[in-house]
């Protein structure tokens, strides 16, 4: 047993509600949470210090323990003393600890019914006059084994640290899904909130069990169409609480519920393997709290929703207005992105990009070009003042693969400095090309 060995093990309060599963809970603070008989153990040995040492984790179990409905908690240097000191807790919840020195002592005054494989035998035992555990282990060990099971002192060894314990750890399953009733039926979004808190706690220890993350979750109403759920997507994998707490708030906060509902549901439909970020090689760089860019786009696309909040994809066209192709920012990115019946996008030839590609062009198109009025030296005014071409105009032919047309295209300012994109039909009639238009922005 090593020196500084330390187990827990959660029980059930008696005479409160059904407690929460044990198993995602204990796995943030551990790898191996094992359902043994009645209750829940964990070692902690090697995490106790990532949570600020021995009392520090304890006093948080307990906190957690008492709230998730297991109430009964036991601290000790092997896996059944702690079981067995749980058990000696008061019925309506407690802890209690055999660590320190003389934590052997402190287990020799506990029942013998504390260890699980002795309650079977518990009449020979007190017909014996063996009550405590310290009784079972100063009896002589032959005439103990004649009159019990063999089980009995392989678990009486593994209480005292002198033998080893086969636990079987347990795994979390493969697919995330959990319901959750609430008190009572209810359409207000603070009691739909803090519920769905709840399963957002379970999901992330299942994620940190599953060493995973996230892209896609649903979370719906018992009793209601799959097709209601509420859909949350990212851009990257994750597994912050915080960030699936403010998602859920902002979407809620949009959702109107035309009837109350019995309950929760919250499921996972596509993780991935998740890997933390690297952390700064930089010692005296501060902490930095500010969103990610992808924590913003999935914050605004939740409060706004995911229609309103759209980024820019490029797609290979001749046209340079339609090689922008907007779409909603946590869509998934389309394998053929551009090929799209008239639109000729893969047929565009490289000649005709690579012509372009020295061309400035705008961040922003108008969603109609704006007719602009020309002076009697034919160049185009804006609000009455000349615009001074800065580039261009360069001519764009569209060739055998779309109607025959020729464009001519630019880049002008004006006087406080800002810069417009132009473009005209070269040769719209016989005699003279076509009026300018307004087609870009450059913010």
């Amino acid at each position: 047993m090593p020196p500084n060995a330390l187990w827990i093990a959660c029980l059930p309060a008696y005479g409160s509600s059904t407690p929460e599963p044990a198993g995602p809970w204990l796995a943030r603070y551990g790898p191996q949470p094992v359902l043994h008989e009645d209750g829940w153990l964990l070692e902690l040995s090697a995490s106790q210090r990532l949570f600020g040492g021995r009392a520090a984790l304890l006093r948080r179990l307990r906190h957690e323990g008492a709230a998730l409905g297991w109430g009964r908690l036991g601290a000790a240097p092997t896996a059944l003393a702690a079981l067995a000191v749980a058990r000696a807790t008061p019925a309506a919840g407690g802890f209690g600890h055999a660590l320190g020195p003389d934590w052997s002592a402190r287990l020799d005054a506990l029942p013998a019914s504390h260890l699980g494989p002795a309650r079977p035998h518990r009449p020979v035992l007190d017909a014996l006059g063996l009550r405590t555990l310290g009784d079972l282990r100063r009896c002589p060990r032959a005439g103990l084994a004649r009159r019990t099971a063999p089980g009995l002192l392989q678990a009486l060894d593994a209480l005292y640290g002198q033998a080893p314990l086969a636990l079987p750890g347990w795994q979390a399953p493969e697919r995330f899904h959990q319901t959750l009733a609430l008190p009572a039926p209810s359409a207000e979004t603070a009691a739909l909130a803090f519920a769905g808190q709840r399963l957002l706690g379970q999901l992330t220890a299942w994620l940190q069990q599953r060493q995973a993350g996230v892209l896609h979750w649903r979370l719906g109403w018992q009793g209601r169409p799959a097709a209601t759920a509420l859909d949350f997507r990212h851009r990257r994998p994750t597994r912050d609480t915080r960030l699936l707490r403010s998602q859920l708030h902002d979407a809620l906060a949009r959702t109107r519920l035309d009837a109350a509902v019995d309950g929760l549901w919250l499921e996972t439909v596509h993780v991935v393997p998740w890997s933390p970020a690297s952390a700064t090689l930089l010692p005296d760089r501060p902490a930095d709290d500010a969103l990610s860019w992808e924590a913003l786009l999935e914050r605004l696309s939740a409060r706004l929703g995911p229609a309103r909040v759209q980024t820019v994809q490029r797609a290979a066209h001749w046209d340079p207005a339609r090689r922008q192709r907007w779409r909603a920012a946590l869509q998934a990115p389309l394998e053929t992105e551009g090929r799209r019946g008239s639109d000729h996008a893969a047929a565009a030839p490289a000649l005709a990009l690579a012509a372009m590609a020295t061309l400035w062009e705008p961040p922003w198109w108008l969603p109609q070009p704006r007719r602009l009025d020309t002076g009697p030296d034919g160049h185009p005014r804006l609000k009455g003042q000349r615009l001074r071409r800065v580039l261009g105009p360069q001519r764009i032919a569209t060739g055998w693969w779309d109607t025959p047309v020729a464009w001519e295209m630019g880049v002008a300012t004006s006087a406080d400095g800002r810069c417009w994109w132009l473009h005209r039909h070269a040769q719209p009639g016989p005699t003279s090309p076509g009026e300018w238009r307004l087609a870009g922005v450059y913010a």
